[in-house]
């Protein structure tokens, strides 16, 4: 990778790269050694200090933005595999915005050459070249090769300038204009932090003598960072890549996570001492409030929805209040999470999409490649419409009920309730397999029932029978009901 190096006034081009040092650029640095620091406040281990006297490729993130009056910029860092799920939607979003002075998105890919065959829109992306990667292990080296491209992309740059980081699954719930406002108007980070019981904990051996139970402080890996973090997350590039061994992670014991669950808050905070009192930590340009050692709630601030188990999302928080709307939702259809997986979502419908932008989120995933939208519209015709339009514009093929509402025979000649309203269905009958939600479109509906068999149906001109694609037929239940 190519850095600008800034020398007596010429702009000099490096190979560098994001592995382990900044060497390879000609940049000596002598990296300090991990370790608790004694004295720290509050029990606070602090991050480690940038090395003095660098001259770093982009400047110090400070003394030229406080001097410049430059429209801060939203930085979009994707970290994929082979694409961009739902592009289309992306391409809507940034349908208003103007690259290089609203936003800039770059893209890491896991496979280069598959993301230049398959992300369309290359006027609005950016992709980077690709550094070595390991799920769970290592994905911090690419997203610390997207965070440096961003900072030597900005520039002089703003001290409002934020930096996203989004997955191949995440989609946007708010409109550019709105998310580019909230985000810009300050320059702290946000983390969204997992209960205190995913916390890792372990007894660590100071040099005095003294042995204190330390605790690794768990994030969802999609954090927003400000200008300011930003660069010394880049000063710390190779640092503490051991923290999945000292953490002790995944090795049995009740610590599980990944190094990008822990890397960034422990590189700007460091871990924290737990003395067995109740703590409250005042950390500088962490928003959404000070960090509590004993509150079993996420803490700080969720940007992006993603729904777990309630061991790992709480129990009463924004995160579990939408996954209850969506799991509710008869035109939503959602994965059950598991202990390793999040949630993932296949369909989503208005109402969902509604809500979604009523909440507090500026990005949901995860969701899947050409998921599916609950009406006659594409998904990114809706979001349009719902969600990136100020105010949002009505969808007129949703105004009407679905005309096969009403009760029906099965072929069992058992009673089934159907309900079918913007876009979204539901089945309800006296035999509990005979249940199903899904969605239609004008005389076609898509049902899912309760044990995962899908299926599709054709509601007859004359409104009398559902012919379904396995040839069997349901008739009006004329005079009865449920």
């Amino acid at each position: 990778m190519l850095w600008p190096l800034r020398q007596r006034g010429i702009y000099m081009w490096v190979a560098c790269t994001l592995t382990t040092t900044w060497s390879a650029c000609g940049i000596q640095i002598a990296t300090p050694q991990a370790g608790p620091i004694t004295g720290a406040p509050h029990g606070l281990q602090q991050g480690l200090e940038a090395p003095h006297n660098v001259q770093w490729p982009f400047g110090d993130g400070q003394s030229t933005a406080s001097k410049v009056s430059r429209k801060p910029q939203l930085f979009f860092l994707f970290l994929v595999y082979v694409k961009i799920n739902n592009e289309a939607v992306w391409d809507r979003f940034f349908a208003g915005a103007v690259r290089g002075v609203d936003y800039q998105a770059l893209v890491h890919c896991k496979s280069e050459a598959s993301c230049r065959t398959n992300i369309k829109s290359l006027h609005r992306f950016e992709i980077i070249p690709s550094v070595e990667t390991q799920y769970c292990y290592n994905l911090v080296s690419g997203t610390n090769a997207l965070l440096a491209a961003a900072l030597a992309r900005a520039g002089a740059g703003n001290s409002h300038d934020k930096y996203i980081f989004v997955s191949d699954s995440t989609l946007p719930v708010q409109p550019f204009a709105s998310m580019h406002r909230h985000f810009t108007a300050n320059n702290g980070s946000d983390f969204c932090i997992f209960p205190r019981n995913e916390w890792a904990e372990v007894m660590e051996q100071f040099h005095d003598g003294t042995a204190h139970m330390m605790a690794g402080v768990k994030h969802h890996q999609w954090v927003v960072l400000g200008r300011e973090h930003a660069f010394k997350v880049i000063k710390e590039v190779g640092t503490h890549q051991d923290l999945m061994q000292r953490f002790q992670l995944n090795m049995g014991m009740k610590n599980t996570g990944c190094l990008d669950e822990f890397w960034y808050f422990t590189v700007l905070y460091g871990s924290m001492n737990l003395t067995g009192r109740p703590t409250t930590f005042h950390l500088s340009g962490f928003n959404g409030g000070p960090l509590k050692t004993t509150l079993h709630e996420t803490q700080g601030r969720c940007d992006t929805f993603v729904h777990w188990v309630p061991r790992a999302s709480g129990h009463n928080n924004n995160l579990t209040q939408l996954s209850k709307a969506l799991i509710a939702d008869p035109g939503t259809e959602m994965t059950t999470a598991t202990e390793k997986r999040p949630a993932s979502i296949s369909r989503m419908s208005m109402a969902t999409l509604l809500e979604m932008r009523k909440s507090p989120f500026f990005f949901v995933r995860k969701v899947n490649d050409n998921c599916d939208f609950s009406g006659c519209e594409s998904l990114a015709e809706a979001f349009d419409s719902l969600v990136f339009s100020t105010p949002s514009r009505p969808l007129a093929g949703l105004s009407m009920r679905w005309p096969g509402e009403g009760n029906w025979l099965d072929n069992k000649n058992n009673l089934v309730t159907i309900h079918g309203a913007e876009g979204s269905i539901s089945l309800m009958g006296i035999d509990s397999g005979m249940r199903a939600k899904g969605s239609y479109c004008r005389n076609h509906i898509t049902a899912v029932f309760v044990n995962g068999y899908r299926a599709q149906a054709t509601l007859t001109a004359n409104g009398q029978q559902l012919i379904w694609h396995n040839g069997v037929i349901w008739n009006r239940a004329l005079g009865k009901s449920m």
